[in-house]
């Protein structure tokens, strides 16, 4: 199926169209893959339960770690709890120590998880989460190295919280996706709000929009109508008179990929990409530039582009 892309053309200064045959389509519902992540899911709860006994009891007698605490998880929690250790006896790993329990993802695709309050998780390869022995007392507090799509659990009395050196995300119940690197942090909401509290500040975080918190600056707001940085799950990415480096700096960060555009390229690019390579992508928007793509590495790539 054909669609059309758009872009300014510096030198004849007006817009300029471009036909190219992509692999996409009509679609109505930006989120519309999270119904593979939502298939009810029926574990053998005591067979989980037994291979992870026999795991635990393996690493206690291996070394110095010691005796592994169980916590006792409230009736409507324990089968959440089961389902999860079942998917990652399987697809990930369980380690625990001092209590903590860590999820990581060193698979190839998005990796879907339970945590133990009934919420859901898609982290994305190479996702660390990380969650205390007391998660769901008082609060549910986490910590995210890398990036992930939640559906959390509602309950008020217990927010879920993830924190930065200066900001704290808090979230009662909610559909958002999280990136956090080193101390930046990203959200954005597809369904409810959030809110980023920094000192006595505190920003709300609405539907269709995406908050952002960088070291020494305020939190910051934008509109977000197409959940762009859903795309490394959902694999649709929408573009409406989008500048240039916005809509390169969305891929990159979606697919992990460093990519630097020329000073002054700037130009507007519209347009809709679904289940291509981010390579791609990137190409057909140098292509509209009248320049190319070039690969420096298997993650870092530049435009060539004139754009005087």
């Amino acid at each position: 199926m054909g669609g059309s892309l758009y872009f300014w053309c510096h030198r004849c200064k007006a817009p300029k169209r471009i036909y190219r045959q992509m692999n996409f389509k009509e679609f109505k519902d930006p989120d519309q893959h999270l119904s593979s992540y939502r298939q009810d899911f029926r574990p053998d709860v005591e067979a989980g339960l037994r291979r992870l006994h026999e795991r635990l009891g393996a690493d206690a007698g291996a070394g110095p770690r010691g005796e592994a605490r169980v916590r006792t998880l409230p009736r409507r929690n324990w089968l959440a709890a089961a389902a999860a250790v079942l998917l990652l006896l399987t697809a990930g790993f369980l380690l625990v120590d001092d209590g903590a329990t860590e999820l990581y993802n060193n698979r190839s695709q998005p990796l879907a998880v339970s945590l133990p309050d009934g919420s859901r998780a898609v982290l994305q390869q190479g996702t660390r989460l990380t969650y205390p022995a007391d998660y769901n007392d008082s609060d549910r507090r986490i910590e995210l190295a890398g990036q992930a799509f939640f559906e959390i659990y509602s309950d008020a009395a217990r927010p879920f919280l993830v924190t930065t050196s200066e900001t704290e995300l808090r979230v009662t119940g909610t559909a958002f996706n999280l990136r956090v690197v080193d101390d930046e942090l990203e959200v954005e909401v597809s369904e409810g709000s959030v809110t980023l509290r920094r000192q006595d500040v505190v920003t709300p975080v609405g539907a269709n929009r995406c908050g952002a918190s960088v070291p020494g600056r305020a939190c910051t707001v934008t509109d977000a109508p197409h959940l762009n940085r859903h795309a490394w799950r959902t694999g649709v990415l929408q573009f409406k008179a989008t500048p240039l480096p916005d809509a390169v700096r969305t891929i990159g960060r979606n697919y992990g990929l460093d990519v630097t555009v020329p000073a002054g390229c700037d130009y507007p690019v519209s347009g809709t990409f679904r289940n291509e390579r981010p390579q791609d992508v990137l190409a057909a928007i140098a292509e509209l530039g009248g320049g190319e793509l070039r690969a420096v590495d298997a993650v870092t790539y530049r435009l060539d582009l004139d754009c005087r």
